[in-house]
């Protein structure tokens, strides 16, 4: 798979997530896309079919000689990501959003850790 099949099950399963947890959400169209920048992508979360509401998620590094490929940068502003540390590599083969609760749909700032109330795995910090 190459990392831009990997966004799209991200953004798949992030809009699956998102619209079991809010009906009117999914009866809106709310769905996750990407956008590809030189050295991030870019995923975004929209709020309705017409493109309406549109947040950024966080970004995938693609070349930033700093991260790995597949590595979640928080956002930290519409066209930046907070490169202080990676939040999890969508590459790795434990990276799977469905897994991580209803938590992640808001942006990987949400998945300090492994569930509320349970033990820190240090996966994700």
């Amino acid at each position: 798979m190459t990392l831009t099949d990997y966004v799209k099950k991200l953004c798949e399963d992030l809009t699956t997530l998102k619209n079991e947890e809010w009906s009117h959400c999914a009866e809106a169209g709310a769905y996750y896309d990407f956008k590809e920048g030189r050295k991030y992508i870019k995923v975004i979360s929209y709020d309705n079919a017409a493109g309406g509401g549109a947040s950024v998620w966080g970004f995938i590094n693609k070349s930033n000689p700093k991260f790995l490929e597949g590595d979640v940068l928080l956002a930290a502003g519409w066209a930046t990501p907070a490169t202080n540390h990676a939040r999890g590599n969508l590459i790795n083969p434990g990276y799977n959003v469905l897994d991580m609760g209803r938590r992640f749909m808001y942006g990987p700032g949400y998945c300090s850790g492994t569930y509320a109330g349970t033990k820190r795995d240090g996966s994700f910090v």
